[in-house]
């Protein structure tokens, strides 16, 4: 609970379907309902703020079908950006109606959303501040603004203690989770806002548009704003009834847009450092939250609901324009939005083939606990998998931002630091090629891994770096094999030490 990512909506909701559904299934279930959770929240402000259902509609389009919500199935913690647009409803009907019970409501979900990732959490606080400073300009001398600021407050506070908490309660640790990736910014480029470079359709025209070569670095395909919802505020600005409106949401909207191009100004792949941008001050300034979005698209949750809501105002004065086909017009623009924001969901597909080792696993004596190799991040990944699938468990684990003392036990067995260091591990006391281990110390690291319980070693051999350790086990013979894995018994790999 410490400085990483978790997600206790997905946590809950992936674990209880999980008792009816397959784990795949289950998994999919939870990333509709991420999306459909999405758009009700977004919805039901954008009705209270328009009062049209159409007009909402188009308005929940933009947030919850945005790349930026279906586009992360991999990363629960990102996607369920519910509790912004609800958050902000709550606080807004607070403060516009002087109900301290809609101020409560908001608060407890700002706090809450900590647990549910700490980047929304983030952002959703950046903005609620500058919602809060609006209001305070129209409402500092209210006495019950400031009640209702001092309770926002107090109640997020008391919300947010545990896992405050347990995130800074080690310093070293709080400390290294930030340096992993000190200045470096991923995901920051400006052309990113126009090219949603994995449109099956569009791709080819963007890269003509912007002259985009094959090797143009737009990889992060998650902050494409839309033309048509750029059109749309265009529209709703160029009207002087609804310029004033528009205003505060602009101020909202600008934070973000400039955070999400991280700490240098870069357009297609060329940083221009004379060029700083505002994030590079923050990070200097408070480097405890700013630093964390080394990935900087993730500012894109703070985008999405203030530029729908500036859409909205456009479509409402097209409506205007065309009072006898308004419905046409805005089922229109939702296709067109639609249209230009559609990402095909990159699927992984396992086949059964690659589980069946499972069975034979399932059918050794308990307990069943495992050394997956090869090691390395990208592995572990399908290892957890694996490990929800079948509860065994296993020796290397996966979390954000790992600390470096997570190794200290792969590091202090012999056998496990070679492969931790992609090496072959070969028992001989007179192995010259590679990176052999002595029979003495080969057996004293087998040893300890018996002693701590671990019965069996499944080597993956098609997973990264698997060429590099396939040495380790030619001289065992597994209890199984197939095109995907073999298992060895902490035994075979005894017998395959001479003595």
């Amino acid at each position: 609970m410490r400085f990483h990512s978790f997600s206790f909506t997905h946590m809950l909701l992936f674990g209880g379907l999980q008792r009816f559904l397959p784990a795949s299934n289950a998994y999919n279930a939870v990333y509709l309902f991420n999306i459909a959770a999405v758009c009700l929240s977004a919805y039901l402000y954008l009705r209270y703020l328009f009062r049209e259902k159409w007009i909402a509609l188009l308005g929940t389009v933009i947030v919850g079908m945005s790349p930026f919500v279906i586009g992360h199935p991999q990363n629960p913690d990102l996607g369920f950006i519910a509790t912004i647009p609800l958050s902000l409803y709550f606080l807004h009907r607070g403060l516009h109606e002087r109900r301290l019970r809609f101020i409560a409501g908001s608060a407890v979900l700002t706090g809450l959303t900590a647990y549910i990732g700490l980047y929304v959490f983030v952002c959703l606080c950046l903005a609620v501040f500058m919602v809060l400073l609006f209001f305070s300009i129209a409402k500092w001398r209210a006495t019950i603004f400031w009640i209702s600021a001092a309770l926002f407050a107090v109640i997020i506070g008391v919300a947010l203690a545990p896992r405050a908490y347990s995130t800074l309660r080690n310093r070293q640790e709080f400390a290294e989770s930030l340096e992993k990736w000190q200045g470096k910014n991923f995901g920051g480029d400006l052309y990113e806002y126009f090219v949603n470079a994995r449109h099956p359709a569009l791709e080819p025209v963007f890269r003509n548009m912007f002259q985009l070569d094959d090797s143009s670095p737009i990889l992060y395909n998650t902050s494409y704003l839309g033309y048509t919802t750029l059109i749309l505020t265009a529209i709703g600005l160029a009207r002087r009834r609804y310029r004033r409106k528009m205003i505060p949401w602009l101020l909202l909207l600008f934070p973000f847009l400039l955070l999400r191009l991280g700490s240098v100004l870069t357009i297609n792949g060329e940083q221009f450092p004379e060029i700083l941008l505002p994030k590079r001050i923050l990070d200097e300034i408070a480097p405890g939250v700013f630093q964390a979005f080394h990935t900087v698209d993730h500012f894109q949750m703070g985008v999405l609901f203030p530029l729908a809501v500036l859409a909205c105002y456009g479509a409402k004065a097209v409506m205007r324009r065309f009072q006898g086909r308004r419905r046409a017009v805005i089922v229109f623009c939702i296709a067109l939005v639609a249209f230009e924001y559609y990402q095909p969901v990159e699927e992984r597909v396992i086949p059964d083939e690659q589980l069946a080792y499972l069975k034979v696993l399932k059918a050794e004596p308990e307990p069943v606990r495992i050394i997956n190799a090869p090691f390395g991040r990208g592995n572990s990944k399908y290892y957890l998998f694996y490990q929800a699938q079948s509860g065994f468990s296993q020796v290397e684990g996966l979390v954000s931002r790992t600390p470096a003392y997570a190794y200290n036990y792969i590091r202090a067995n012999a056998i496990l630091n070679q492969w931790h260091l992609n090496r072959d591990v070969i028992c001989s006391d007179d192995y010259e090629n590679g990176f052999g281990l002595a029979v003495e110390l080969y057996l004293e690291a087998l040893d300890q891994l018996e002693a701590d319980g671990f019965s069996h070693v499944v080597f993956h051999r098609n997973l990264g770096h698997g060429f590099s350790i396939h040495k380790s086990f030619d001289a065992a013979e597994p209890i199984y094999a197939d095109d995907y894995v073999s298992i060895y018994r902490m035994s075979d790999l005894r017998q395959s030490c001479p003595v």
